[in-house]
């Protein structure tokens, strides 16, 4: 009896002492995060008025597309991008053609691209800067590079690999994506190219 009771509670004495299960990944949104003010969806002017503010700086010290070309969706000239620098920091700010097309709204920032110059410290400040803001990393405890998203594979080691709104810092390189618009264009494209055979 004695034996019995003994191994029943070093049963027990094993069951408190076993470690909780993990956590599952932390969903993020990342199409409500921001780098450096910016958010994806938002159109050029909004964008601009934004990392402005960010930055504290006019909006005449973002540097434009210098070279616009044919946007295929509007089928006029816009810019591609705009970017910021200074002191080696660069923000970079991409742009697709706004599907559904709106005129007051021809473009959409799908990628927000920010990178400061290569040392250790810029790249153990990054992280801590990102945790902070962000909270948590969706693919924690991985951390080269940090994730966040909504669907997180269930996988640390997998992360934010399908196609979805994403952040991403690799060392001393974020960016924000949502290959949504990117999708949406080329959708619209294949749609407005496509002929019914008649052979």
């Amino acid at each position: 009896m004695k034996s019995r009771t003994a191994c029943l509670a070093m049963l027990a004495a094993c069951v408190v002492a076993s470690p909780a299960r993990a956590e599952p990944p932390r969903s993020v949104d990342a199409r409500a995060l921001d780098v450096a003010g910016v958010k994806t969806g938002m159109d050029y002017n909004e964008a601009l008025q934004a990392a402005a503010k960010h930055f504290n700086v006019p909006t005449g010290q973002i540097k434009p597309d210098p070279f616009p070309g044919q946007n295929i969706v509007t089928g006029t000239k816009l810019p591609t991008y705009f970017a910021y620098e200074k002191d080696g920091a660069k923000l970079t700010v991409h742009f697709e053609g706004r599907v559904p097309p709106d005129p007051t709204r021809p473009l959409v920032a799908w990628l927000i691209d920010y990178e400061v110059p290569w040392s250790k410290d810029n790249a153990d400040a990054m992280a801590k800067a990102a945790v902070a803001k962000y909270g948590k990393p969706s693919n924690a405890p991985n951390t080269l590079p940090m994730q966040w998203c909504a669907q997180p594979s269930a996988n640390p080691g997998i992360g934010c690999a399908n196609a979805q709104a994403a952040l991403e810092l690799s060392q001393v390189h974020m960016k924000l994506t949502d290959q949504a618009w990117q999708q949406a264009r080329i959708a619209f494209v294949s749609k407005r190219t496509a002929v019914k055979p008649a052979f």
